[in-house]
């Protein structure tokens, strides 16, 4: 080890590991489960989890583990300390035609969206966005466009094996996603027109860094109702506004 690499507690690293790999799972994981994916052995993991569970960072509900309700307090206090959030929630107030829809900010983590922030409407969507929140990219608005920034070599090992389809619209292959790509380049901003759930549709925009790739993604939500050609160019042409103002304030902090 070399004199600027940091001592680390392997307890700590353990603990992590842990929440990270049942963050991550499809369904709740069992203790075997667990020690199995992350070749724990099994008196230390069932301490740790036991810690875990105690401090309110896990939940466990019939030998299966879930994240616990306290991991949010620290994601709150992450996100009402980053400066992107902040100037997101900010400039949302500040365009008018964002004021009756519901609209989000998220991040591209591998191949799934995670929201980081969300302002939900009254609409009825059929769906609340909440913080921490993950759903595959290739369905979502801001996945799209997140996704259509990327070099095209990441895009094909993010999408290398496609998630099951969430609704009959959802986009079933990567040269459907490719034409799909192909638009929000040319459009400015993306649409998931049911994709993620029947009735409501959803318009995105990537915000960028200095070099052009994507750093997070905006989306502004509708009822299918609602989004006549009009409507979605109306929004589409609001949402990429909010990018850009969230892009150069990217590029300036």
């Amino acid at each position: 080890m070399t004199a600027a690499e940091p001592r680390l507690v392997p307890a700590v690293e353990r603990a992590r590991a842990i929440l990270d790999y049942i963050s991550e799972a499809h369904e709740p994981p069992a203790q075997a489960e667990i020690g199995r994916a992350l070749a724990l052995p099994k008196s230390s993991l069932h301490g740790l989890l036991v810690t875990l569970t105690a401090l309110g960072l896990l939940n466990e509900e019939r030998g299966r583990y879930t994240v616990g309700a306290h991991v949010l307090k620290w994601a709150g206090a992450a996100l009402d300390q980053s400066d992107m959030a902040q100037e997101f929630n900010r400039l949302i107030g500040a365009i008018p035609t964002l004021e009756r829809h519901t609209i989000t900010l998220s991040s591209l983590i591998g191949a799934e969206v995670v929201y980081t922030s969300c302002r939900n409407s009254t609409a009825p969507l059929g769906v609340t966005f909440r913080m921490g929140m993950r759903l595959p990219a290739v369905f979502t608005a801001t996945g799209k466009a997140m996704l259509a920034y990327l070099p095209p070599e990441n895009r094909a090992t993010l999408t290398a094996e496609f998630p099951p389809p969430l609704t009959p619209a959802s986009v079933r292959d990567r040269a459907g996603l490719e034409a799909e790509i192909t638009r929000v380049r040319q459009d400015g901003f993306s649409v998931d027109n049911g994709q993620v759930r029947a009735g409501m549709t959803c318009i995105g925009a990537a915000v960028l860094n200095r070099a052009g790739l994507p750093v997070a993604g905006v989306a502004l939500s509708m009822t299918t109702e609602e989004a006549s050609p009009s409507a979605i160019a109306e929004a589409g042409e609001a949402i990429a506004d909010l990018a850009t103002r969230l892009s150069r304030f990217t590029a300036l902090a």
